[in-house]
């Protein structure tokens, strides 16, 4: 069997970031992540999931390596010496994963254990499947030429992008062909290509690694400080772990209006800036501006992530949307690592339990966007009520 992670660090950074802050803050924590298959009409042939628990199996062989160590070392100084000497010693524990498929041929992953061990499941599980799942000889002849396309169009016009492609990309191939690629486009003062999410590729071409967190943290922090607390806890554990460091705050776990009234000025200061990662871009920045503006702090000092389903045409016209308002930079990832002709999946693995010593807790996800929410229907229910968010 050909094991398709190349390296344990072949996944996304902000896994070891947040991997840090739980295995030094939450090392009691049980967590349970559920697989979710957006596109509901995808059904996988029989012996789909005997061909995933097969690739789980193999992942045990996986460690951190003595250059990735290094490059930890080098490149990203927040990264504590203990937190990377247990890494040293982690492997993936394929009792953690069970997947099946049902009648229909939908698949079901369930991840379950130790937070600070099953963090690292999601990404790898996420890019197995869809290339397991991917139709053989179906790429088109052209990708590679699009590759090129992409990154001078975006470079000419200014913009900064990050490749975020880990989780749904085509394959290891296609994404290391973009990072190769897409190198020879910057970082310019005037835009170009700034690295990649992935630290093992960021390694591989002397790129810098680029994330924080995601949306996982603050939904586990709902069943540890209450939702109306989940957003400063996030902040408060993050400034605790990483000080100045790392500083890009997700905006959009229960809404971005729910954040922004948590996002006060101290918050503001300390962070360099804020990630979007659902609702309409425009709408969602001019009210991270605005609210810039009204707690006295300069919106062209600070950094707009926007990462939502991105394409070259859309990163262009947001670039001159808000150029000179505030900086940008686009984190671009099925468009740049599966745009090779057949249809990218959407699929998604998220923490939907949680156990910190009283038993689990269900959690949920107020997204910008509504067809995002995740949840028990009728926790999102009350908890939109608890929040004053309108029932849209």
């Amino acid at each position: 069997m050909r094991l398709i992670p190349q390296d344990l660090c072949d996944t996304d950074f902000y896994k070891f970031s947040m991997g840090q802050l739980v295995f030094r803050q939450f090392d009691n924590a049980i967590a349970k992540y559920r697989y979710i298959n957006r596109a509901t009409e995808k059904s996988y042939k029989k012996g789909f999931a005997e061909q995933l628990m097969e690739q789980v199996n193999g992942m045990s062989s996986l460690k951190l390596s003595e250059e990735m160590y290094l490059y930890f070392k080098s490149q990203c100084p927040w990264i504590r010496e203990t937190y990377l000497q247990w890494l040293r010693g982690y492997r993936f524990n394929p009792n953690q994963v069970n997947a099946w498929q049902e009648e229909d041929g939908q698949l079901k992953i369930e991840i379950t254990g130790p937070w600070f061990e099953t963090i690292y499941w999601e990404i790898p599980l996420l890019y197995i499947v869809t290339e397991l799942s991917r139709p053989r000889g179906e790429m088109s002849e052209l990708w590679l030429d699009l590759i090129s396309e992409k990154a001078e169009r975006m470079s000419r016009a200014g913009v900064n992008w990050i490749d975020f492609g880990t989780r749904r990309r085509a394959s290891f191939g296609v994404q290391n062909l973009v990072c190769r690629i897409m190198k020879e486009h910057g970082p310019g003062f005037f835009g170009g290509f700034r690295g990649t999410s992935n630290p093992y590729l960021a390694m591989t071409h002397g790129l810098k690694t680029h994330g924080t967190n995601a949306h996982e943290l603050t939904m586990a922090m709902q069943a540890k400080y209450g939702l109306s607390m989940c957003n400063k806890a996030t902040m408060d554990c993050w400034i605790a772990e990483f000080g100045g460091n790392l500083g890009i705050a997700l905006t959009d776990t229960i809404t971005t209006p729910v954040f922004l009234r948590d996002f006060g000025t101290m918050y503001a200061r300390l962070y360099d800036g804020i990630r979007l990662d659902s609702g309409d871009p425009k709408v969602i920045g001019d009210m991270c501006i605005e609210h810039y503006k009204k707690i006295g702090i300069d919106p062209s000092s600070k950094l707009l992530v926007l990462s939502d389903s991105l394409n070259t045409d859309k990163a262009i016209d947001l670039h001159k949307y808000f150029y000179g308002r505030i900086m940008t930079t686009m984190g671009i990832g099925t468009h740049l690592t599966n745009d090779v002709g057949s249809k990218p999946p959407n699929h998604v693995i998220k923490l939907v339990e949680i156990d910190f010593g009283h038993g689990f807790q269900s959690l949920i996800k107020l997204s910008d966007d509504v067809g995002k929410n995740l949840g028990d229907t009728q926790l999102v229910a009350d908890a939109k009520k608890t929040l004053g968010i309108k029932n849209e």
